[in-house]
């Protein structure tokens, strides 16, 4: 083989410049600090650490979701915190509010404050976040999320929208809650039912709370129960007992307040259901109506009333005086001697529970504070109701916690809240005017507006019946609102109301120092101005106590919100400590990949710088050589 001198120099140059294209690289590396300076450095090693990299940016962007969602949950916390705090405060003026203690001038003080508690919520629900977007919007975080009507109602704009963020590869997480969930959502009453009391209830009853026991069996319906009495009716044959000797012709009448219910000669009979009817049939008259269930007869005032109700027995016919006998159905013992018994109801013992088409669910005895079950729900009714009195409870619907403390505003500022809650059934005593040096003054007057208003200058002076009626009829054309439910002062049976429903303040400011006389029904028994029924009434109690359990709700709701966000706030935590592991160990893989060894790197260096040097020498001895040296 045959070697030029162009050839000879053209190897050296070559290994030159790649010892110094070897030495350059070797240089690059160990400024760069990495071993891979391109792909074709090592291509499968450049993928790997490309697909690392994307990971860990990837993690990275995790962590600084998290850091976001962290300050979200936390602000949301700090928020509810402040809630909680607030409905707490409520709570407590609302326990302070339904003591008997307070009258209609300190009650609307604590009003006045929880009015800036409830501006204090909507600014609470109006939060936002560090990019100006409000907390509790839901999907609409850039619409304001509650404001307040002209009416004082509140109004939430957001939407039930939950907004999440990826806080690792197959993790995300609600960075908030909707002001629909928090403050919107929640039932009124105790979450289930709604319990009021009826509005002419003359007892101190109070319904209790209302709770589903058994969800197999409940049934969703609108139910009332109705306070009445038990009775000792068992229906069956009348006996009568003609003594031998007379042939009379004995009779039995029935009367309930007055009205002849049923009359029966000897050999008839009624069964309970039959006396059940009759009764019935007469209840626009007589105001009672009957209940027949489980073998008990219950009797009630077809209207809440502190009137007692009275049922007559009679025996006609007898002329053999204590020989002629028969017992009634309601257990009177009668006789030719002493002919008629009243028997009178005035208690509530009893309690029947009617339906949305008035059928009967269940019966039974009143006790106080005890439990009534039917169709797999359970209430309480605690206090002396009187007879006829009555309570609804509903199935739950909605109601925000801005509502709960409007209607709690709205039974404190109430002007009537300290009086018995009006229309009931009056019995009117004719007032008459003592014997006394000076004149007497009658004065009635309705929501502060003079129903009557005469002077009696001499003793006997008297306001009858007849009067108040006509200053009944001349009050209701000149205010309009009022209406007589039924009845009249006449006929001592008058059921006066208001259209819009709210109570009636009625009251006797008489200008004397002396018994006057009596107005009996309206409001108990009221003389001489002073108000016989002073306390709070049942149904403002009701009202509050419905407040109460509405608070109660919400708070548990806002309690279970800050539940949650601490669990998220826990969640965040142990990813971010994934995260950061998984970081640690990409970056960990990905320098092995790409980073240099130095110590292995400098012995290249120098091992190539002296493989680079000896080609240099060489080459110098070799570009000397020429055969014409050894000619």
């Amino acid at each position: 083989m045959r070697i030029s001198s162009a050839q000879l120099h053209a190897t050296a140059i070559n290994s030159i410049l790649g010892q110094q294209s070897t030495l350059s690289k070797i240089q690059l590396q160990i400024a760069a600090g990495r071993k891979i300076l391109t792909p074709a450095d090592d291509p499968a090693g450049a993928a790997r650490a490309l697909n690392l990299s994307e990971s860990a940016s990837s993690t990275t962007q995790y962590g600084k979701n998290a850091d976001i969602a962290e300050a979200r949950l936390r602000l949301e916390e700090s928020t509810l915190t402040s809630a909680t705090d607030l409905i707490q405060r409520v709570r407590l003026l609302t326990l302070q509010g339904n003591n008997d203690v307070l009258d209609n001038e300190s009650r609307p003080l604590l009003a006045a404050e929880i009015r800036q508690r409830l501006d204090e919520l909507v600014s609470l629900g109006n939060t936002r976040d560090a990019n100006n977007e409000y907390l509790f919007a839901g999907y609409q975080s850039l619409t304001e999320a509650f404001t307040v009507n002209p009416d004082g109602t509140v109004v939430y704009n957001g939407d039930e929208g939950q907004r999440f963020l990826q806080i690792g590869p197959s993790r995300q997480i609600a960075t908030g809650d909707s002001g629909a969930e928090v403050f919107g959502m929640i039932g009124s009453g105790n979450g289930e039912f709604i319990t009021r009391a009826h509005a002419f209830n003359t007892g101190n009853g109070v319904l209790g709370t209302n709770t589903i026991t058994d969800p197999a069996t409940y049934v969703a319906d609108d139910y009332s129960v109705v306070l009445g009495e038990q009775t000792a009716v068992a229906g069956g044959a009348l006996v009568f007992n003609d003594n031998v000797g007379t042939d009379d012709t004995l009779q039995y009448e029935l009367r309930i307040n007055g009205t002849l219910i049923d009359t029966l000669g000897e050999g008839d009979a009624r069964t309970q259901a039959q006396i059940e009817t009759a009764i019935n049939a007469q209840a626009a008259t007589t105001g009672v109506s009957a209940y027949l269930d489980a073998g008990q007869l219950y009797l009630a005032n077809t209207l809440p009333t502190a009137t007692p109700i009275t049922v007559n027995e009679t025996l006609t016919g007898a002329t053999d005086g204590a020989l002629d006998t028969a017992t009634g159905f309601f257990g009177s013992a009668l006789t030719g001697a002493a002919p008629t018994n009243d028997v009178v109801f005035n208690n509530a013992n009893g309690y029947v529970v009617l339906d949305s088409s008035d059928a009967i669910v269940t019966s039974g005895a009143y006790v106080d504070g005890g439990s009534i079950a039917f169709n797999g729900q359970q209430l309480t009714i605690s206090g002396t109701p009187s007879n006829g009195d009555q309570f609804s409870t509903t199935p739950n619907t909605q109601q925000d916690l801005f509502a709960t403390l409007q209607s709690l505003i709205t039974a404190l500022e109430s002007p009537s809240q300290n009086t018995q809650a009006v229309p009931t059934s009056a019995t009117l005593s004719n007032f008459t005017a003592p014997v006394s040096a000076g004149g007497e003054t009658f004065q009635v007057t309705i929501d502060g507006i003079d129903l009557i208003n005469v002077g009696l200058p001499l003793a006997g002076d008297t306001v009858t019946a007849g009067q108040l009626d006509t200053a009944l009829g001349n009050f209701l054309t000149a205010n309009p609102g009022y209406t007589v439910a039924s009845g009249s002062f006449a006929g001592n049976d008058l059921v006066l109301e208001k259209d819009d429903g709210s109570d009636l303040v009625i009251a006797i400011p008489q200008n004397t120092t002396t018994t006057a006389g009596a107005l009996t029904g309206l409001e108990g028994t009221t003389t001489n101005g002073s108000l016989a029924q002073p306390d709070i009434s049942a149904g403002f109690h009701t009202a509050m106590e419905r407040v109460l359990n509405n608070l109660d709700r919400n708070l548990d709701n806002i309690i279970s919100t800050r539940s949650q966000i601490g669990a998220r706030l826990n969640s965040i935590d142990d990813q971010n400590n994934l995260n950061e592991s998984s970081i640690l160990q990409v970056r960990e893989t990905l320098s092995n990949i790409q980073d240099l060894d130095y110590a292995e790197a400098i012995s290249q260096l120098e091992q190539q710088s002296t493989s680079l040097q000896a080609a240099q020498q060489s080459f110098l001895r070799i570009q000397g050589l020429s055969l014409f040296n050894f000619l």
